[in-house]
């Protein structure tokens, strides 16, 4: 009787723990996953598999990203693909069925995945250690003319590019600009902060002719450019740099000669820039962030959101996370770890209490 007494007390604290999503503390951690796969009346076994194999794949994928994800919204790397994504099994424990029904022709699953969060963030640091060298992300824009037309082309993103391909930035493409861009940033600045930038470079680059007797002559058309370029940070809003550069394009083709000409005052421009953009990188202090008892991958993901919307942190990485303890390194244009401790809970204090700070430290525990 009292070896059956056991056993149903165990079947209820295993019920108890997958009702409330409760794992084995440093095993790992529930991550919701769905899927909808076509509904197959006569094949429903197989086709209730086919999807929660597929809504555990899902959860393994936002696990991952969450764990690759600093500032930014990070593509996955060849070698988590290959290492990590191709290999579920070896990073998932157990999965339930929380909601299933047929939507339509379709078929919807959703279940609690249990993933080895600590298995899963040890191997994503180890791959980042030995393939990943961490790169300030730039969003790079502009808006180009030739004859006061505008064109779409990136002539003048060209030479920013080849002014800062060796530097150690990742330079993202933000488009074509307006008139209404350049005179009020603010939505840009903004969208490239979502994107993972530190910095933004706004070019306004135009071309135009330079008619005179010897070009006549040759046949070669001569195109005089100029641009206005600045970087401006994303966290403030503020002008880091600005500079106006002019060159010249010579070609049969005047509109050769028109691109040669963009893309040459663009890249003398931010090559007069680089060492402001140098400067402005280095100018963060770097603290380490400890956030213990965050639990769960969802957690885990809202601080990291916290941080981003932190207008004062310019970056952040997520270098180690065991035993439900969260360990970042951050960028933040703040003097002392107080300060920074003070930001976060001033603005979110229902989320956290402080536990330490130190010169270089600040360690919180999520309520």
């Amino acid at each position: 009787m009292k070896k059956l007494l056991l056993c149903f007390c165990a079947l209820f604290v295993l019920c108890a723990c997958q009702k409330f999503n409760i794992g084995p503390k440093g095993e790992g951690e529930y991550v919701i996953g769905s899927a909808t796969v076509p509904f197959e009346e006569a094949n429903i076994s197989d086709m209730r598999k086919k999807a929660l194999k597929q809504a555990e794949y899902n959860a393994l994928e936002h696990a991952v990203r969450v764990f690759l994800s600093s500032s930014s919204t990070v593509e996955f790397p060849a070698n988590v693909k290959n290492e990590i994504l191709a290999k579920p099994n070896n990073y998932i424990r157990r999965s339930y069925i929380k909601t299933q029904y047929r939507k339509g022709e379709n078929y919807y699953l959703e279940a609690r995945v249990m993933i080895l969060v600590s298995d899963l963030a040890t191997k994503i640091k180890a791959l980042e250690d030995s393939a990943y060298v961490k790169k300030t992300n730039i969003v790079v824009a502009s808006r180009e003319t030739i004859n006061d037309t505008v064109v779409i082309k990136q002539y003048c993103r060209q030479g920013i590019y080849q002014a800062l391909k060796n530097f150690p930035y990742t330079l993202m493409d933000g488009g074509n600009l307006s008139q209404s861009n350049l005179d009020d940033y603010t939505n840009l600045v903004d969208k490239a902060k979502k994107e993972g930038a530190r910095f933004i470079i706004l070019a306004d680059a135009a071309a135009a002719p330079l008619e005179n007797v010897s070009q006549i002559a040759s046949g070669f058309k001569s195109i005089r450019a100029r641009a206005n370029v600045k970087v401006v940070a994303t966290n403030n809003y503020q002008l880091v740099a600005e500079t106006a550069q002019s060159n010249s394009g010579l070609d049969a083709v005047e509109e050769l000669a028109a691109q040669k000409a963009l893309t040459n005052a663009c890249e003398a421009a931010a090559k007069t820039l680089a060492e402001n953009i140098t400067l402005a990188v280095n100018s963060a202090k770097t603290f380490t962030f400890i956030v213990k008892d965050v639990n769960t991958i969802d957690r885990l993901e809202q601080l990291q959101n916290i941080l981003r919307e932190l207008r004062e942190v310019e970056d952040f990485t997520l270098k180690k996370y065991t035993n439900s303890n969260a360990t970042f390194e951050v960028q933040a244009s703040v003097s002392t770890s107080e300060e920074f401790a003070a930001k976060i809970l001033r603005k979110y204090y229902a989320n956290f209490s402080i536990s330490k700070t130190g010169p270089d430290l600040i360690e919180l525990q999520f309520i």
